[in-house]
């Protein structure tokens, strides 16, 4: 009888212990986010990701940034991830045209996504995400 008291007081003590472990883990980010109203931001995911181009293989953090195009005609976009600290990176969507000779838009209602790295070698607490209007020539 024992045995089982200890083995049941031991579980709860485990469970409530990794609970709270598990709420002291987990962080709030705080993502600030600029957006014409021609673009919907459908999806913001960070990561941290290892690079060999970075310090020798350090990990760099990676903000993936998926938006849809709400205008009634062909638009291209230019996405800028910055940190407070100063950092930042910046790339089109969509990066290139699908055909040779046409310009590199989303369509009315299409999906984009592109990934930018951030040579940070943790996760940071807040960025800003600043989607722009490109105008298609």
């Amino acid at each position: 009888m024992k045995k089982i008291f200890c083995l049941a007081t031991l579980a709860a003590i485990f469970l409530l212990g990794s609970s709270a472990g598990l709420l002291a883990a987990e962080k709030k980010h705080s993502i600030s986010l600029e957006t014409p109203p021609q673009a919907q931001v459908l999806q913001i995911t960070s990561y941290l990701k290892f690079l060999k181009e970075f310090g020798e293989g350090k990990p760099a953090m990676h903000v993936e940034v998926k938006i849809k195009n709400l205008a009634d005609k062909p638009e291209r976009f230019s996405i800028t991830v910055s940190t407070p600290d100063g950092d930042s990176a910046a790339a089109f969507i969509p990066e290139k045209a699908k055909k040779e000779g046409s310009l590199p838009v989303l369509e009315p209602r299409e999906e984009g996504k592109i990934t930018l790295p951030l040579l940070v070698e943790k996760l940071v607490d807040s960025f800003t995400v600043t989607v722009e209007l490109i105008p298609a020539e």
